[in-house]
């Protein structure tokens, strides 16, 4: 009996990713902010990009799980370590004014939509015909919502966490509508 698919999938996938965020700033305030603040930054990008990724990878996986092996675990863990420990390590260049953080967001969200796309599209490929539209509909969101995040923290002067929140929702709506109209239309 084949699972059909429907807008129900995009609210689960997008409360799992927003979970996975609101799940690595708990931890994050909880006490391993402190705990990693005098560390290197390649080992501070490490230890931040491993806890979102874990909390994003699982709460993604619970809510695919019937749709995609647990290997998805693994590359979305994977994308988000590698990621934010070139990006804190300083390897990925940096913005100083609005247009500048704009254009630095602009930047790191398509090298980490597009690193985080290539990773669960390796779990995607064997079950979604033209899969591929998973790594673009990545690379599109995060870099509109990484760009607008940081514009935004930039020309308010604030020091919160506005950027993560503002390309979390931008990047799931995006990655929501393109997971639903690719199961939808599944074939592999």
């Amino acid at each position: 009996m084949e699972n059909t698919v429907d807008w129900k999938l995009g609210l689960w996938w997008s409360l799992a990713t927003i979970g996975g965020l609101v799940m690595g700033l708990v931890i994050l305030f909880a006490g391993l902010g402190a705990a990693i603040n005098n560390f290197p930054p390649f080992l501070f990008g490490l230890a931040i990009g491993c806890t979102f990724g874990l909390g994003c990878a699982v709460m993604q996986w619970v809510a695919l799980r019937r749709l995609v092996s647990a290997w998805w675990i693994v590359a979305t863990f994977a994308a988000w370590a590698i990621f934010w420990a070139a990006n804190l390590a300083g390897l990925l260049g940096f913005g100083t004014d609005i247009f500048g953080k704009t254009l630095e967001g602009l930047g790191h969200g398509a090298a980490f939509g597009g690193l985080l796309g290539l990773f669960q599209w390796m779990v995607l490929r064997s079950k979604i015909r033209n899969a591929q539209w998973w790594i673009y509909a990545n690379i599109l969101g995060w870099s509109i919502g990484a760009a607008l995040g940081d514009g935004i923290k930039a020309a308010l002067g604030s020091e919160g966490p506005i950027e993560f929140v503002i390309v979390f929702i931008i990047s799931t709506i995006v990655t929501a509508i393109t997971l639903v109209r690719m199961f939808q239309n599944k074939t592999a």
